[in-house]
């Protein structure tokens, strides 16, 4: 299956939202309409996206989503914000994933000899550290019609009864001075829950994530002790981001150990 960068966006966009429309994403990336209807199209080939009037509809297969999140070859960059943002790991550590993609890559990165306890309410990052030295907690919870994870009252009180020394979280859309973005409000109340039970937060984001907005403001800046990102950040973010004493890591430099 391949995918251009666009095209890999505009179905991560339905992983969460389940529908897009023409107009919305012309205008997001700065193309034309006849553009999005030639990816759309592509992705209905691909068996990804349901054409629909003015737009497109996810599929709604969890298999495919399975399929698309855990087997397609991730982008170089979250990749390397991945490797980056795993190397803060020490042995010991208790950490929690999140159900991001780019939070999924940092499981992926977890060095095969070290020993940790992963907290987890995805499916996919329980699948990828299966077999391997680390304990991994998966959360309980009702599990998601377009996304494999699990959420819901369940899910936060067990959390609530949890501590971990990291979490590793995306976001949909970043603002430096308002805070991170989801754009499902199940996963924000699950992700607020999540910040509340760890020590540090690490978000792990593209830096063009700063100049999008979604639907639910999951946390404000100073939640976050790290952002490990890419050198797309602008100078403005990367002051803004530093008065609220978050601490910015970009990928491809060395790794040091949280404090």
């Amino acid at each position: 299956m391949r995918l251009n960068p666009r095209q890999s966006e505009i179905v991560e966009l339905l992983e969460f939202g389940h529908r897009v429309r023409v107009g919305e994403l012309a205008q997001r990336f700065g193309v034309s309409n006849m553009t999005i209807r030639r990816d759309l199209s592509h992705l209905e080939e691909q068996g990804l996206v349901v054409r629909t009037h003015g737009g497109g509809v996810a599929t709604g297969s969890l298999r495919f989503l399975h399929a698309l999140l855990s087997r397609r070859e991730a982008s170089p960059l979250k990749t390397a914000i991945g490797r980056r943002a795993a190397r803060l790991i020490e042995p010991g550590q208790t950490i929690m994933v999140d159900t991001g993609t780019t939070a999924l890559e940092v499981a992926r990165r977890v060095p095969p000899d070290t020993s940790i306890t992963v907290v987890t309410s995805s499916l996919l990052v329980a699948e990828e550290l299966f077999g391997g030295p680390a304990k991994v907690l998966l959360l309980g919870g009702l599990l998601g019609s377009e996304l494999p994870s699990v959420y819901g009252p369940l899910t936060e009180s067990t959390l609530a009864g949890l501590q971990v020394d990291l979490l590793f979280m995306g976001c949909d859309g970043a603002d430096s001075r308002e805070g991170f973005y989801t754009a499902d409000v199940h996963l924000s109340s699950l992700e607020q829950a999540m910040i509340r039970s760890a020590q540090r937060v690490v978000l792990v984001t593209e830096s063009e994530k700063f100049r999008q907005r979604a639907l639910v403001r999951t946390a404000p800046p100073e939640a976050i002790h790290t952002l490990v990102t890419d050198r797309g950040l602008s100078a403005e973010d990367e002051a803004n981001l530093a008065e609220a004493g978050v601490r910015i890591m970009f990928c491809g430099e060395e790794a040091n150990v949280l404090t």
